[in-house]
């Protein structure tokens, strides 16, 4: 098995571990806590990402360029400086921003939320956790985009799932047998996020040779970058808004109650991104590589695999989902008001997921040849408009209203994406590659996912239900695969490789 597929097979079986873990905590976490604190905790998953907009910049950098400078002999040796270099100024920043979130949960903690069952102080108190953690989870960004960078993805994906599961499953035992307030959750998260950074970092600096140059921190080596970490870091913060925007309106305008439905809605949303994110990781640095060595042909046949590869794992589990969003969630939270003021939530939002999943290969293009200005345009114009559309939506039609601004903004996202970011590539014209690599696997996923969908109206046993409805996921990605021409072509070649072995 080459690098790239050792890199993707541990990518999406570590985060298909994390998501199947995130299913099965989910409830427990509202079973203990109740949903108005699965309201803050989604509250603190948007700080998370909110704060992501420094992470997003740096580790950007460190995996284009370390992947970049891996690539050119000549400016190997320069690695541990650029690396010493974005560590010092992230921490700095990241430490001044944690104190700034620190003060204002003191501050104005007690009274942001709508609250029924939690106290002013229970809330402030709550908030203040949050920024600590905050402060020791998000650098570790830094080193996952270093490993990344190097290709270290084995490594890298086997240290996530170790933390996530230590950091998810642990919660839940200190909940359930310590005490089951939100303090303690996120004194849990505060403790396993700081090994987690820690470790990272360590192995991280141990794969960097520094036996030619010294890793030190430099000024000047920060100011060759700085071109891009500034527009990366000016992206970030516009794709923050445009994703955290809605949740920061709707925590102000409706109910903690609404919101934590909203946020349960978001959280499997999310589940799509933990697909999307490992697998476009595995394929960026190849990308960059292949820039860099300027192999346009290589680099076209690369971005139809990995488009192709993204729609046949996004699009069937989607689908499945717009169908059958209220059963699925009444099997897996197990509270019919709760499913209920979930279902059409997510429905709409899973639809929107699933086209800004699949533009993650088209802009990882736009990253890998430095040409973002693409990208900030066609945030900048969301930020314009979206904005007051969700003010509005959510004035109007509360949650419901948001979702769908989410999904138009996911729909934009995709073809603005298309249009930018294939420009250019040898034998690739824009409407023939969102033919081939999306509208063909998604006709036929959802056709699958409508036949399943209709037999399993009138499915009254869970357990027939999920295996049904496990069963057509594999029959949906199955068929979604063998409609995409070059992966069919792939896989082909593979099976009668491995016949031939064996034989």
């Amino acid at each position: 098995m080459n690098l790239l597929s050792k890199n993707i097979s541990a990518n999406l079986l570590s985060n298909a571990w994390l998501t199947i873990l995130m299913l099965i905590l989910t409830p427990l976490y509202i079973f203990l806590l109740g949903v108005e604190s699965y309201g803050l905790i989604g509250f603190y998953l948007s700080w998370v990402a909110i704060l992501g907009i420094l992470d997003v910049s740096v580790s950007v950098t460190a995996v284009q360029e370390i992947a970049w400078r891996s690539a050119r002999p000549e400016m190997k040796k320069t690695i541990p400086v650029l690396l010493k270099s974005l560590e010092v100024a992230y921490w700095v920043i990241i430490l001044f921003s944690g104190l700034v979130i620190l003060i204002g949960a003191w501050f104005f903690g007690a009274g942001w939320f709508e609250a029924k069952s939690l106290s002013p102080e229970v809330i402030r108190g709550a908030l203040m956790l949050m920024a600590i953690s905050l402060v020791v989870q998000v650098p570790s960004g830094l080193y996952i985009g270093g490993l990344m960078g190097l290709q270290r993805q084995v490594e890298c994906s086997t240290l996530l799932v170790i933390f996530g599961t230590l950091r998810g499953l642990g919660s839940v035992l200190v909940l359930w047998f310590i005490s089951n307030d939100l303090y303690t959750f996120f004194l849990w998260q505060i403790i396993t996020t700081f090994l987690q950074t820690a470790v990272m970092r360590w192995s991280l600096w141990k794969k960097i040779d520094t036996s030619e140059q010294l890793a030190k921190f430099s000024a000047k080596m920060l100011l060759t970058v700085k071109e891009y970490v500034g527009a990366v870091m000016v992206i970030g913060v516009l794709g923050m808004i445009l994703s955290q925007v809605d949740k920061m309106i709707l925590s102000r305008m409706i109910s903690l109650q609404d919101f934590g439905f909203y946020m349960l809605a978001w959280a499997v949303v999310s589940g799509f991104s933990r697909i999307a994110t490992p697998l476009i990781n595995a394929f960026s640095p190849l990308f960059t590589e292949l820039v860099a060595k300027g192999d346009e042909d290589a680099l076209a046949k690369q971005v139809c695999v990995a488009s192709q590869l993204m729609s046949v794992l996004i699009i069937p589990p989607a689908a499945l989902l717009i169908f059958l969003s209220k059963p699925v969630l009444l099997i897996w939270i197990g509270n019919e008001i709760t499913a209920e003021g979930t279902a059409s939530i997510l429905m709409i939002m899973v639809f929107g997921a699933m086209f800004s999943s699949c533009s993650f290969p088209s802009v990882s293009v736009l990253y890998s040849r430095k040409k973002l200005m693409p990208v900030l345009t066609i945030n900048l114009i969301c930020v314009i408009g979206f904005i007051p559309l969700l003010i509005l939506s959510v004035y109007y039609f509360n949650t419901i209203g948001a979702a769908c601004v989410f999904s138009v903004y996911g729909i934009v996202l995709y073809v603005g994406y298309q249009i930018t970011g294939l420009r250019g590539l040898p034998n690739t014209t824009i409407i023939s590659s969102i033919l081939k690599n999306f509208l063909i696997p998604l006709l036929v996923a959802f056709f699958i996912a409508g036949v399943s969908a209709y037999w399993l109206s009138d499915i009254k046993g869970n357990l027939i239900f999920i295996s049904i409805f496990l069963s057509s996921l594999v029959i949906g990605w199955i068929a979604a695969l063998f409609s995409c021409k070059d992966l069919r072509k792939i896989v082909m070649e593979k099976l009668i490789w491995k016949m031939k072995t064996y034989l």
